[in-house]
């Protein structure tokens, strides 16, 4: 019985293979996003209005600023793609026509070291959020990852929480935006 021919190299397999990681690499972080599932929080503490952050030029903002208006709060960074992927659909919420003229606040909060980082990112964006940068986050606001979205009524209940980036302007997210701007002095 003659004797198989020994395997060559198969450089194609190698190339196949790096391929396939790569692609599975490129769908986590840039891939289609998930539907906003925007659980009931289920938190009974209010929105931590004491929480200090700086806008892109380092001056202080307060938190407070916010309090009795319903905030739509996303905690992200430049560095996370899935965190960038989901910015243009907070974009388009935002300009929404149902909710331009309410009284919604869009507020992203950069966690990355600089405020110029994020203003490099934003060049030549125009988008319709405020942008604000903070050393730290408070323990409400502390989850296992970003991109972190919180839905604060005017009361100051965090009423919905998503972890994990997702597309924003969709019908049911306007309808909670829009339910929570009917909660204010309830």
């Amino acid at each position: 019985m003659p004797e198989p021919p020994p395997r060559k190299n198969r450089p194609w397999l190698y190339a196949a293979l790096a391929l396939l990681v790569v692609w599975f690499v490129y769908l986590s972080m840039f891939g289609p996003r998930r539907h906003a599932r925007l659980e009931n929080s289920g938190m009974s503490e209010p929105a931590p209005y004491n929480w200090p952050l700086a806008d892109l030029d380092g001056k202080p903002v307060s938190f407070a600023d916010y309090r009795g208006t319903t905030v739509f709060l996303n905690i992200w960074a430049t560095w996370c793609g899935p965190c960038r992927s989901e910015m243009p659909s907070i974009a388009r919420l935002a300009d929404h026509p149902r909710i331009v003229k309410q009284n919604i606040a869009f507020v992203c909060v950069a966690t990355d070291d600089q405020g110029q980082t994020v203003k490099s990112y934003l060049e030549g964006k125009n988008w319709p959020m405020t942008f604000l940068r903070a050393d730290r986050l408070p323990t409400t606001f502390v989850t296992e990852g970003i991109p972190a979205t919180f839905i604060i009524d005017p009361n100051g209940k965090i009423i919905a929480t998503e972890v994990g980036a997702a597309d924003w302007d969709e019908p049911q997210v306007v309808e909670l935006l829009l339910k929570a701007v009917r909660t204010e002095g309830r």
